[in-house]
């Protein structure tokens, strides 16, 4: 069965278990590390270029991003999770880090927002494409009506082109949380009918199907870093077609 509705997703993402395994699920892939390092590099290089000082960030999770964000210049950083197992996990992890951050539980599709200081950068990973388009639209609009004029809002979305006959040949045992998939003009099409214009879009795993073969192998014989380092610098190649885009957008009047 795929967990698709909002309620089923906030439930799997609220189980203790789920909250406890995340981590080590996504660092255990030689892939998904160099999927995360490239994030937090994006994610760092925005928020000093557009020099933000009032970031949010929707569903942390157990601040896999969060803990990696460099907060030498963030006046005020904010998460807002449903999941309190989530949050208290977050938490932690933050402050072994000593990085100053507020955490608070908050519905994000079911619960108005309205937040006190508004934010000139709002981030969220897989979070929005675990929603349907109903969903997705108050989520822009959360995220539109609490952002400052000409804030920005960025996102992973994922490349239906490279991604879906990977989903199709997998199956729903390995892929059983709904994901949405784009294309480019999809993507473009939903950000501006929600009030939102595309600025960048940042091109991750460029050359995914090489990639993901090296990755699992190499676990295997426990050669992740070597893993790694053919992973960047496969990355360092141009592609049209990666496993995801790392959207930076901008609010619109």
């Amino acid at each position: 069965m795929i967990i698709k509705s909002p309620e089923e997703v906030k439930k799997y993402y609220q189980e203790q278990k789920t909250a406890k395994d995340y981590i080590n699920r996504r660092f255990t892939e030689p892939l998904n590390v160099i999927e995360h390092e490239q994030q937090i590099f994006f994610l760092n290089h925005t928020i000093k270029k557009t020099n933000s000082k009032n970031i949010v960030e929707f569903a942390p999770g157990p601040a896999r991003v969060t803990v990696d964000l460099d907060t030498t210049n963030i006046t005020h950083g904010l998460s807002l999770d449903a999941s309190e197992s989530m949050l208290s996990i977050a938490k932690e992890r933050m402050q072994k880090a000593n990085k100053r951050w507020t955490f608070q539980q908050a519905d994000l599709v079911n619960t108005n927002l309205n937040l006190k200081i508004k934010a000139d950068l709002i981030f969220c990973f897989r979070f929005l494409l675990h929603f349907h388009p109903k969903e997705r639209t108050i989520i822009y609009q959360q995220a539109k009506s609490n952002l400052k004029e000409n804030g920005f809002l960025i996102f992973e979305a994922m490349n239906k082109t490279t991604v879906k006959p990977l989903r199709f040949l997998l199956g729903k045992k390995r892929y059983f949380v709904y994901d949405k998939l784009y294309t480019k003009e999809e993507l473009k099409k939903e950000l501006s009918q929600n009030g939102f214009k595309v600025l960048k879009l940042h091109p991750i795993l460029k050359k995914f199907y090489l990639q993901s073969l090296l990755s699992r192998p190499f676990k295997l014989l426990r050669q992740n870093k070597t893993a790694e380092k053919i992973i960047r610098h496969l990355e360092k190649i141009p592609s049209t077609q990666p496993y995801e885009w790392l959207v930076v957008a901008q609010k619109v009047k």
